[in-house]
């Protein structure tokens, strides 16, 4: 395949993108099974909850660093190490004899997580310019909104058979490093001063400060923050509002996710036709409009109505749209030695955003119903459409 450095084989491309959908695996692997594996360690039912935020502290805390990794001694041995630590870390688990120790494998493993999708970012971003690198994010993004549908149906599916095949299939990630170490070339326009002083922690964390002060890259920040907060506030509510508000089982709840997931890929992975006929700022502004709509239309649809599906489609399609666009953004507006670390920084913001959400939201319910619950953040998601129009966000 041919791209802005040269002639790639076609299965680079096809280990980036795995690579990106293993940086989904962290938490949506895990949570079908979350009761069983904490029973397993004899743990308390409040403490189940800390398998998975212990991977997400991990992932927030690292991410920084990790991209200052990924510009200064580059993406193939970063991407390298995050998954031979995914891998190891989570086959530990397996073999972890307390609570205790198995968050500690999972913290570690955390880190290895937290830099795959940056890695494959800033590879695509190194690899490809102008439209190939929208339409090939596009594919990432959609890859990422696959394995964000199929995984935790694998993960329910393991867990109910044994839990430690949960964590099994993390050993998949040593076999992509396999192919990661023999197949990927080292793409960092720094390879060949990787190691000068100019790379010192020092000056480059002055140069990202630099960078950090430029308006439109605070604000593709921003986009990341409000674009996962909106798809949280879904994610966590929405099986509570379809099983309680609607009297659906858990089958169709599932099925409703998947639909949101498939359409997300679908447009992501078509992106490129669209921008044909827009700029990144309408864009954006329609996927916001299209995710606004969607959760402003749930609280309107009769009561037990499979209408409600519709919603989780225009969701998707809203999703599919906006994401590759803030994804493309964020790995062309910095500069090149710089593109590692300010999409580890964008990434990091991801994670505010899905953990702003459950905390912000559960706070809301104390005090008013899930339905004006999704007719707030639906207004906010317009509200964001209207400003991302502006030049100056």
């Amino acid at each position: 395949m041919k791209t802005d450095r040269g002639n790639i084989p076609v299965h680079v491309i096809v280990i980036l993108l795995v690579m990106g959908a293993f940086g989904v695996m962290g938490g949506g692997l895990v949570a079908p099974g979350l009761t069983t594996i904490g029973t397993a360690f004899g743990a308390r039912e409040e403490q189940f909850g800390f398998i998975l935020s212990i991977y997400t502290l991990s992932a927030a805390i690292s991410l920084p660093m990790i991209g200052y990794f990924i510009d200064t001694v580059g993406r193939r041995k970063v991407g390298l190490t995050c998954l031979a630590v995914d891998g190891l870390g989570g086959l530990a688990i397996i073999f972890a004899p307390s609570f205790g120790i198995m968050l500690l494998f999972r913290f570690i493993q955390g880190i290895g997580i937290a830099g795959l999708i940056p890695v494959a970012m800033t590879v695509i971003g190194d690899l490809f310019k102008g439209g190939k690198r929208l339409q090939f994010m596009g594919y990432l993004s959609g890859t990422i909104s696959v394995g964000a549908v199929v995984i935790p149906t694998v993960g329910g599916a393991l867990a109910s058979i044994d839990w430690r095949l949960v964590f099994a299939v993390y050993g998949f990630s040593l076999v992509l490093a396999v192919f990661f170490l023999y197949t990927l070339p080292e793409t960092s326009p720094n390879k060949n001063t990787l190691k000068t002083e100019r790379n010192s922690l020092l000056y480059y964390l002055s140069s990202l400060f630099s960078v950090l002060k430029i308006r439109e890259i605070r604000n593709v920040m921003i986009h990341s923050l409000v674009i996962f907060f909106l798809l949280y506030t879904l994610v966590t509510f929405l099986p509570i509002y379809l099983i309680i508000g609607h009297g659906f089982n858990e089958i169709f709840t599932g099925l409703a996710l998947s639909l949101q997931g498939a359409f997300s890929a679908i447009l992501a992975s078509r992106v490129t036709f669209i921008r044909k006929y827009f700029g990144w700022r309408e864009r954006a502004a329609l996927g916001f409009l299209l995710m606004a709509m969607s959760l402003l239309l749930l609280p309107l649809w009769a009561q037990g109505s499979y209408l409600v599906g519709l919603s989780f489609i225009i969701y998707g399609i809203g999703m599919g749209i906006v994401s590759p666009t803030i994804y493309n953004r964020a790995t062309y507006l910095p500069p090149a030695e710089l593109t590692g670390s300010v999409i580890a920084i964008f990434n990091t913001m991801k994670y505010v955003g899905m953990t702003l959400s459950p905390f912000i939201i559960g706070f809301a319910l104390l005090f008013i119903k899930l339905d004006t619950v999704f007719i707030t953040v639906g207004f906010i998601a317009l509200i964001w459409a209207v400003l991302t129009l502006k030049p100056d966000l």
